[in-house]
């Protein structure tokens, strides 16, 4: 028997690119967990006009997991990034679990991979916020996780 969500929650977040895999990964994942009755928060999910900014970081919050799935344009995205941050303050509090889903890349690219849109971000944002977005996947690619290979 699947665990119970949490109250007013989901069991499961999932961090995502959208334009990398909302259609394809993260659309058959969300129907896996469904079909064995595990209820999942996407950004999809927000009705329309919500502030993302507090909704977010609460649906996060109210989760027991979450998984971060690491596309190649993942860290283009300042949203993808201030989740992972949360999921990582989530975790370093007790009770929360990431598990991260490697998609077309390794654990060991994530550092190379994100580094233009790290650089590029350098230029926008505070160092403060880049710099907790450069640990947040220091972080995340030292978790086991699972790595979805890229089609030969």
């Amino acid at each position: 028997m699947p665990p119970q969500p949490k109250p007013e929650g989901h069991d499961v977040f999932i961090s995502f690119r959208g334009s990398d895999v909302r259609h394809t990964f993260v659309s058959r994942l969300r129907a896996a967990l469904r079909r064995e009755g595990v209820t999942s928060f996407a950004d999809q999910d927000m009705p329309r006009g919500q502030d993302l900014t507090e909704a977010i970081p609460r649906a996060i919050e109210r989760s027991r997991v979450s998984v971060v799935v690491l596309s190649r344009n993942y860290a283009s995205s300042e949203w993808c990034l201030d989740e992972l941050v949360t999921v990582m303050r989530c975790c370093s509090r007790g009770g929360h679990v990431a598990i991260p889903i490697f998609y077309h890349l390794s654990p060991e690219e994530v550092s190379g991979c994100y580094k233009e849109d790290l650089d590029r971000h350098k230029r926008s944002f505070t160092y403060e916020r880049v710099d907790g977005w450069i640990r947040a996947l220091a972080w995340v690619a030292g978790i086991a996780g699972w790595v979805v290979p890229a089609p030969s």
